[in-house]
């Protein structure tokens, strides 16, 4: 997958939170499941081109895309880009340690010295 389309709180490449992990993997294909970290309670999926995280309902509840793919929202390229591109995009962005999170849309943009290496789309309240 080269492009895909973003709608924050709403969907990304066509999976919409709240899709259950069967629902996910019919849209996306087949998956590889993984711990994040030692502290995960549920596994995620990898589909190479991006992870996608479940509640304990095996409910999506975000989605993380990496370098080898472009993120459209609006049309507007908004990863991989510059962080000034994206706060053009997704508004303020707070800074937390290498990370820029928009608590408004549930977007954080994993940025270590400025070079975005991550997108994650989260459901409404995934970063407070």
């Amino acid at each position: 997958m080269d492009k895909v389309t973003a709608v924050p709180l709403k969907e990304v490449a066509g999976v919409k939170f709240g899709m259950k992990r069967s629902e996910v993997r019919k849209v996306l294909g087949q998956a590889n499941e993984f711990k994040k970290t030692k502290f995960s309670k549920t596994f995620a999926d990898d589909f190479g081109f991006c992870h996608v995280f479940y509640n304990s309902d095996d409910e999506c509840e975000a989605i993380e895309l990496f370098k080898e793919v472009q993120v459209v929202i609006d049309g507007r390229l908004v990863f991989p880009t510059t962080l000034d591109e994206a706060k053009k995009i997704l508004g303020e962005l707070q800074e937390d340690g290498g990370s820029y999170i928009s608590e408004k849309d549930s977007v954080g943009i994993c940025a270590p010295g400025g070079s975005m290496e991550s997108i994650l789309f989260g459901i409404a309240g995934y970063y407070e």
